[in-house]
């Protein structure tokens, strides 16, 4: 069986192209994932501001996919965003299964707890009171 982990992967698409570009852009990377994974969510984040200017381009437009694949995939995937003209920024994050799960709705799977190693123990036993020096009056 093989592995298949939860992913999210941003997308900054360049403004340079018309909206029609944009879209073929994103439907391309949605169909790509989907082909070789299974999508969760498509959240389409718009146009925004970028922090600094990529490409001499002050505004990029935003697209998050989760989704689930095997990780083979994802070298593949980074390497179509590289040669793939209109892409100015992309990051692919695996995501925490827990996380995942929560994310999912479904309740995580149980973690088994690992045994703490043993702590030395102090003693408790009382220790004798210092003796103190009375003074004779």
């Amino acid at each position: 069986m093989p592995i298949i982990n939860t992913y999210e992967t941003v997308m900054v698409f360049s403004l340079k192209s018309s909206e029609e570009g944009i879209k073929e852009l994103k439907d391309k990377f949605v169909s790509l994932i989907e082909k070789n994974g299974t999508i969760i969510s498509v959240d389409e984040w718009g146009k925004r501001r970028l922090a600094y200017l990529i490409d001499d381009e002050n505004e990029g437009y935003y697209v998050l996919v989760n989704f689930t694949s095997e990780p083979t995939f994802i070298t593949e995937l980074e390497r179509i965003y590289k040669i793939t003209d209109g892409v100015l920024r992309n990051i692919v994050i695996k995501k925490d299964p827990a996380a995942a799960a929560k994310a999912q709705g479904k309740k995580p799977a149980a973690v088994k707890a690992e045994p703490v190693a043993a702590e030395a123990t102090v003693a408790t036993e009382a220790k004798p009171a210092a003796k103190t020096a009375e003074v004779n009056e």
